[in-house]
């Protein structure tokens, strides 16, 4: 029997099931509920976040035989055809690979035929900006003009290539990458349903590597899973994505904070021993600089972060002062880029993190301001003067 990776296994089949895309939805349903539904759909955003989902899930609520419903039942004829893709009235087109003016020719000539079973002929164009500029010309009319019984669903990661003429024949929505605590939620249901024991700071390192693409982040866990087994621990999920232990991470951060150079050389030596990407250390250590940031601006640490994250971010943030994360952060950031193009990167994240631990200030302004205030007080105090604590010269008289 052939495994069904999890990107596939758990791809929504209703609306309601969408992870962080509420707006979209909303905004579909209301139409099959209101029978306002356009002729042309453009669905644009990052990739792996549900768009030719939306598109499939669209295509099965205008079909289904109790249909037009936000509810598809999911188990009628339609409905099965079109989740397995062999659907006759709903196309799914690649338009990386058909993106050719005959392509479209073919579409329009076949677009002027009544559906042979379901109540509307769909097109659903994936990547439809890959499609040619005489291609576009040629889907112009029957875009703007289709017969009744046609709608036309276009899915795009690169909205800006789409010809202005062809944008403003689609009613379009715009797909956002999904929030961090939305996808450490689902991944949490999916290890259940799944029996796997994996802690909720690897996840939320599966949620942060995904970057904001639910695929990605169902991929990554597949590949961790394939790695690691059923009861993977957070090293080995590191090691299994190519990422940086947070325990180490936080000691760096640490120790630039308290700015003990011999532990950042000693961290520095050992990750570069055990041939970690430096530049991957780097943006790790940015990042948790940020969040170090977000703890002391805000009280609280990132909700992104799983507990024992929150709890070393939290307590670290106490000791440190704004203004030297600020500094910290900045050098270190602007670092990352320098490393990548370095000749010898351990040498330059090593004199960046040293960079980084002497330029930041030592003290906020605040404070300084109050050092000096309380410094003049103590002078005026005492009698002496600008002129080294000689006193004053007497008056000159005539």
């Amino acid at each position: 029997m052939s495994y069904t990776v999890l990107a596939r296994k758990y791809r929504p089949q209703a609306f309601e099931a969408m992870t962080g895309q509420e707006h979209v939805v909303r905004t579909v349903e209301n139409a099959i509920k209101l029978d306002r539904v356009a002729h042309a759909y453009l669905f644009a955003g990052p990739r792996g976040v549900g768009k030719t989902t939306a598109a499939r899930l669209l295509a099965r609520a205008l079909n289904c035989e109790g249909g037009p419903t936000s509810t598809p039942c999911g188990t009628c004829r339609a409905c099965t055809e079109i989740r397995d893709g062999i659907s006759t009235d709903v196309q799914e087109i690649d338009g990386a690979s058909n993106n050719g003016v005959e392509n479209v020719r073919e579409i329009r000539e076949n677009a002027k035929y009544q559906p042979q079973r379901d109540r509307f002929k769909i097109y659903i164009i994936d990547e439809v900006h890959m499609l040619s500029g005489p291609a576009f010309n040629a889907l112009l009319k029957t875009l703007e003009e289709p017969p009744g019984h046609v709608k036309f669903i276009f899915a795009t990661t690169e909205a800006h290539k789409l010809p202005d003429t062809i944008l403003s024949r689609c009613q379009r929505h715009n797909f956002r990458r999904i929030s961090q605590a939305a996808m450490l939620k689902r991944l949490k249901e999916i290890s259940a349903l799944e029996k796997v024991t994996i802690s909720e700071s690897a996840l939320s390192l599966i949620v942060r590597q995904s970057e904001g693409g639910m695929r990605d982040a169902l991929s990554l866990l597949d590949q961790v899973l394939s790695a690691c087994g059923n009861e993977p621990k957070d090293a080995d999920v590191a090691e299994a994505l190519g990422t940086i232990d947070r325990t180490l991470v936080n000691s760096l951060a640490r120790a630039l904070v308290t700015r003990d150079a011999a532990t950042v050389l000693k961290h520095t030596e050992e990750v570069w021993n055990r041939g970690v990407d430096l530049r991957r250390l780097a943006e790790e250590l940015a990042w948790w600089l940020r969040h170090l940031f977000v703890a002391k601006a805000t009280g609280a640490a990132p909700e992104e972060l799983a507990d024992t994250d929150r709890e070393a971010v939290t307590s670290l943030a106490r000791d440190a002062d704004a203004a030297q994360l600020a500094r910290l952060f900045d050098v270190v950031h602007s670092g990352v880029w320098e490393i990548a193009r370095a000749a010898q990167p351990k040498l330059a994240l090593e004199m960046i993190l040293l960079k980084a631990l002497h330029l930041a200030p030592a003290a906020s302004i605040p404070e300084l301001i109050s050092r000096v205030e309380r410094l003049a007080s103590g002078q005026s105090a005492s009698g002496t003067g600008a002129s080294g604590g000689r006193p004053p010269s007497a008056p000159f008289r005539a």
